[in-house]
């Protein structure tokens, strides 16, 4: 189950250099691109495909140093170091949150993948279910550097990953088919080696989430909600 272990509410980006931008597609579609080219499906009513994001062009600052400090994972929210990654994320309103949790990899039967990582039923007919979808394929990742990383998370060491978030809303046909849906769902831009070792290993990673206040397909005050149920 995810965990909450800060945020910063209402964070405005509006000069990022990141290549990632988003793109609205008929009735709730939405899609993250790079350069003009889709690279996700990000949508609630479509299966997601998983691209490879190879993200040039970004003016990062120190990015030895902030790739140094995700490695060694986040024990709170770093303001300078939110405001470096911001480069990288598009422009737009955010609730930036550190969150923890134990990664469960599942496959689908057309191979696609995707991570359990939370789900809490809040009131009668409402719950909330989280997941985490890489971009990058388990297939193409470096064996020798997941092992790495599952030696350092054996030891203790809660790595962090960096995404983009979304929180979109599926409601009853009738009533009595399905509950209100809250659909907390996390796109992975960074740490697909660390994510895959932490579930491989059944130990906990943390995320730098980037959650869009702008592309959710939910208001404000029910994103402050699920800040709170996630607490």
């Amino acid at each position: 189950m995810t965990k909450l272990i800060s945020y910063l509410d209402n964070m405005v980006i509006s000069d990022s250099t990141s290549p990632i931008e988003y793109k609205r597609a008929g009735y709730r579609q939405r899609y993250l691109t790079m350069n003009g080219e889709e690279i996700a499906n990000t949508g609630i009513d479509c299966e997601t495909c998983l691209f490879l994001v190879q993200a040039s062009g970004a003016k990062m600052k120190n990015p030895i140093s902030i790739s140094s400090k995700l490695n060694d994972g986040l024990a709170e929210l770093c303001h300078d170091l939110v405001a470096d990654l911001s480069c990288i994320i598009p422009d737009g309103q955010y609730v930036v949150a550190l969150l923890r949790v134990y990664p469960s990899l599942k496959r689908q039967v057309d191979g696609s993948e995707y991570y359990r990582v939370g789900q809490r039923q809040f009131d009668i007919w409402k719950k909330v279910e989280e997941y985490l979808v890489p971009i990058q394929p388990s297939e193409s990742l470096d064996p020798s550097v997941i092992q790495e990383y599952i030696k350092l998370v054996e030891k203790g060491t809660i790595p962090t990953a960096l995404c983009i978030s979304f929180l979109d809303m599926k409601y009853p046909l009738d009533g009595l088919s399905f509950d209100e849906l809250w659909l907390h769902t996390h796109y992975l831009l960074d740490g697909h080696h660390k994510m895959f070792a932490a579930a491989k290993a059944k130990k906990p990673i943390t995320m730098l989430s980037f959650l869009s206040i702008d592309e959710s397909f939910a208001n404000k005050e029910q994103i402050e909600k699920l800040m709170q149920l996630l607490m």
